[in-house]
């Protein structure tokens, strides 16, 4: 099965995959959150070039993350409307439902540290714990 890594998983650096993984990839939306953390303001020099390298690391890694596309962009609809059945909001998850859109669209899983950011999609896509 292939799994997208949530961006906490890449940040947390050593992971194991769940078993029935045999493909991890990354969407372009961790590369957005990973490049914010790069540039927060006011970061110690020394945070910020460690920060840097990792990402660097990431990259060659994992080469290019999987699209946020317009097949998921679809996905992403039906994302936000299982929240608000579930009685949650949106509000503040956008990038993780964003990156459970983009697995809906790969055919891949999800592997986070924080399964709960993805309670109510358990018909829509698949959730691991790291």
């Amino acid at each position: 099965m292939r799994a997208l890594l949530d961006t906490n998983v890449l940040i947390a650096g050593a992971y194991r995959l769940p078993d029935d993984v045999s493909e991890a990839a990354i969407s372009s939306i961790s590369y957005a959150e990973l490049e914010q953390g790069v540039v927060r303001p006011g970061l110690d020099a020394r945070v910020t070039a460690e920060r840097r390298l990792h990402l660097m690391e990431i990259r060659r890694a994992f080469g290019r993350g999987l699209p946020f596309d317009d097949l998921a962009a679809q996905y992403y609809g039906r994302i936000v409307e299982a929240v608000f059945a579930a009685g949650r909001s949106p509000r503040g998850r956008i990038a993780d439902l964003m990156i459970a859109a983009t697995a809906r669209a790969h055919n891949a899983c999800v592997v986070t540290h924080n399964v709960d950011d993805f309670a109510g999609l358990e018909r829509i896509v698949r959730v691991l714990p790291a």
